[in-house]
C-alpha cells in the first residue's frame, strides 16, 4: 500500500450526504470504524431522502484551513469517507496518519512535495484526457 498524501487535500472541501450515507445507514448499523457522536451528528446533517444538494464539510474540525486537523479527526474516527479512515485503520499507513496528527510542518511538506510531482505529470489533452465533472467517475 503506498500513503496518499493527496488525502489530506481532504481537510478542505465538501462532500454530498450520498457519497457517504453508506457508513451512517445500512443494515448492520453504523459504520463501526466511524466515531458514533460524529455518526450521529451526520445523521441529523443528513437524513434519510435529504435534498441531494445538502452538502457536508469534510473536516469537521477545521474545514477553511489546510491543516493537519484531517489526520487528528482520523485518529478520533472522523473520517467522512471509508478509504480516508482506512488510512487511519490500516496498520501501513497508520504510523504516517500519526506522524501527520502530530506535526503540522511534516503534513505541509510531505504534500508540497507530493503536489509537486504531480505537477510534473503530463498533462491529458484532446480526446486523451478529460475535466471531471464529477471526480468518482468518468464524464
Amino acid at each position: 500500500m503506498v500513503f496518499n498524501c493527496f488525502a489530506g487535500a481532504h481537510t478542505l472541501g465538501f462532500s454530498h450526504c450520498s457519497k457517504f450515507s453508506k457508513r451512517i445507514y445500512n443494515k448492520k448499523g453504523i459504520d463501526r470504524t466511524l466515531n458514533r457522536q460524529y455518526a450521529l451528528q451526520l445523521r441529523q446533517m443528513c437524513p434519510l431522502k435529504v435534498d441531494p444538494r445538502i452538502a457536508i464539510n469534510m473536516d469537521p474540525t477545521t474545514p477553511r484551513t489546510f491543516d493537519n486537523a484531517y489526520f487528528r479527526n482520523l485518529q478520533q474516527g472522523k473520517g467522512l469517507f471509508t478509504s480516508d479512515q482506512n488510512l487511519f485503520t490500516d496498520t501501513r499507513s497508520r504510523p504516517t496518519v500519526n506522524q501527520f496528527a502530530s506535526s503540522n510542518n511534516a503534513f505541509n511538506q510531505a504534500f508540497v512535495t507530493a503536489i509537486t510531482k504531480l505537477g510534473r505529470v503530463g498533462v491529458l489533452t484532446g480526446n486523451k484526457g478529460e475535466i471531471r465533472r464529477d471526480c468518482t467517475r468518468s464524464n
